[in-house]
């Protein structure tokens, strides 16, 4: 993380931090670096419009007869459930490789390998049209956004400045949606093809994205904090300098910072009694699990509300329960969360994390609820027939998934990755970070996976009555918020890692003050006689003053 602006804990930056000329450069190589999710949010949107398309039927699917005599084309709920659900299989080994491919090669080595990867699986998908090529370029692509899915969030939150840092690594999802707008739009327009045109250039187009990330890296520095862990101290200064060019302050902001780098490497190292980042920290030792949990959770709990039935089936999902033109209305919903993410810009650095999560995962409940009800009342397996028959209540169905939608982007769909960067510090955040991403993907696939057999009439048929199931899903998220999750608006990630070391209550963080806890320890270590902390006499004699010199430096990120 390489930022200047000063920020108090609790502070936040507004947009007079975009506007500072020392935080310009990070904002612009974090904004060069979001291609990655773009890659994530397209192929997901642009795969649900194929799956609809009459071509795609035809060259994956089977010849069915309808009822009226003409020929159709269908395939099987096991072939829709491995070909949307592989991707995640992938992704869940790319995101568990990720840990060893960025602790060895840092972020942009880690991204460097994702593109590679997706790169051969877009190929495999489009030279040859069968079942077993698509799925195993599917899965070759989902290791390369397993990869992205770790290695990018961990830039965007190193990189800027804590004014900043919640925005920035809220442009995750906003540019995943963005993605998914482009896919929707993409499906739209070849919707009408009756060659292989139809899907093959929607998975050509996946090619643009890995090129732009191409020549990202090539203008993007690599991670300060990074290079200091590793020992690489010239090249993390000049990545500093390079962050912070373009400002009279540089020197200085470059000193500040590596300052604030080596005392956080150094207590961090004092704390674990010299431990080297270690699998099994993240079980045995305390402070790495409550790290892990938090997460690990906060990940999980983004999927179990079951947005992944919107992110991968939202067009068959309209078109089941009767609403007319289901690719337009796709559309519409990939449009509604760029709004919801534009919209999390103006609150994420005013409100704070807890308020929003807690707020947004109550509204996301009350509007899966209400989905569930319409599908109740439609009746189990006949709801096609039922809201064939009542437009208005398909509409309203449709409607409340918008609103679902809308408030799972202003709130849970940015801030999910921006706390589980945050939480991840310390020695092993490339690990916890890893393992988190990885649980992530395999809670999307287990949703993925399993809804054609809930949602479909020839299966469970619950149809719209799945809303009962995520709801419940979205009410246990509220649950590990409350208990587990603190707020961590306006704190650096030095600051963030010396209050898990100090064992704060998640929900004191919002008011407690630092200095506190050094003043504390100090005070200890001055009774036991220990002078770790106690650099001269004075300092004995006024150990409040002491600690607010020491937690001087947290202010400058």
């Amino acid at each position: 993380m390489g930022g200047g602006v000063t920020v108090q804990p609790g502070e936040s930056g507004g947009w007079r931090a975009f506007l500072d000329p020392a935080n310009r450069r990070a904002i612009i190589f974090c904004a060069l670096i979001t291609t990655g999710p773009v890659l994530y949010g397209y192929d997901g949107t642009y795969f649900t419009s194929l799956l609809a398309e009459t071509a795609f039927k035809r060259d994956y699917g089977y010849q069915i007869t309808n009822s009226d005599g003409s020929i159709g084309y269908e395939y099987s709920a096991a072939n829709q459930s491995l070909w949307t659900s592989i991707i995640q299989v992938g992704e869940v080994v790319g995101a568990l490789a990720a840990g060893f491919l960025g602790d060895w090669g840092g972020r942009k080595g880690a991204i460097l390998a994702a593109i590679t990867l997706v790169t051969i699986g877009i190929t495999i998908q489009i030279a040859y049209a069968s079942s077993a090529t698509l799925t195993v370029g599917r899965l070759v692509i989902g290791l390369g956004v397993g990869v992205i899915s770790n290695a990018v969030p961990l830039y965007l939150s190193e990189i800027p400045p804590a004014a900043v840092r919640a925005s920035l690594v809220s442009s995750w999802q906003l540019m995943l949606a963005i993605g998914q707008v482009i896919g929707a739009c993409v499906g739209y327009g070849s919707e009408s093809l009756l060659t292989s045109a139809a899907y093959r250039i929607p998975m050509g187009i996946n090619y643009l994205w890995v090129l732009l990330i191409a020549i990202a890296l090539l203008v993007v520095p690599e991670s300060p904090r990074w290079l200091l862990y590793k020992g690489k101290e010239d090249k993390c200064r000049r990545a500093l300098n390079k962050i912070h060019g373009g400002t009279d302050m540089r020197e200085t902001l470059v000193q500040e910072q590596l300052a604030i780098l080596h005392k956080s490497k150094e207590d961090e190292h004092e704390k674990s009694d010299g431990a080297k980042s270690s699998w099994s920290d993240l079980i045995m030792d305390k402070v790495e699990r409550r790290k892990f949990i938090a997460c690990v959770g906060i990940l999980i709990s983004q999927q179990i509300s079951g947005v992944q039935f919107i992110f991968s089936y939202t067009t068959t999902f309209f078109e089941l329960v009767g609403i007319d033109d289901a690719f337009t209305i796709t559309i519409v919903v990939d449009c509604i969360e760029v709004a919801g993410v534009l919209c999390a810009y103006v609150i994420v650095d005013r409100i704070g994390r807890r308020p929003l999560l807690l707020w947004g995962g109550f509204s996301m409940m009350i509007f899966l609820l209400v989905v569930g009800a319409l599908g109740a009342v439609a009746g189990w397996k006949d709801f096609s027939d039922y809201f064939a028959a009542h437009q208005a209540q398909a509409s309203c169905v449709a409607a409340f998934i918008c609103l679902y939608v809308f408030a799972f982007n202003l709130t849970w769909g940015v801030l999910a990755w921006v706390v589980a960067s945050e939480l991840s510090t310390g020695r092993n955040r490339q690990k916890i970070m890893a393992v988190g991403t990885a649980c992530f993907w395999v809670t999307a696939w287990a949703t993925t996976f399993t809804l054609p057999y809930l949602f479909n009439q020839s299966e469970a048929g619950l149809g719209p009555m799945i809303g009962f199931i995520y709801g419940f899903g979205a009410m246990l998220t509220l649950v590990f918020v409350y208990f587990y999750i603190p707020e961590t608006q306006g704190r650096t990630l030095e600051e963030i890692n010396f209050y898990w070391q100090a064992g704060i209550p998640v929900r004191q963080w919002i008011s407690y003050d630092p200095a506190t806890v050094v003043a504390r320890d100090d005070k200890k270590a001055a009774r036991q006689g220990v002078s770790h902390h106690v650099e001269n006499a004075a300092d004995i004699a006024d150990p409040v003053a002491n600690g607010e010199a020491r937690m001087k430096r947290f202010d400058s990120l």
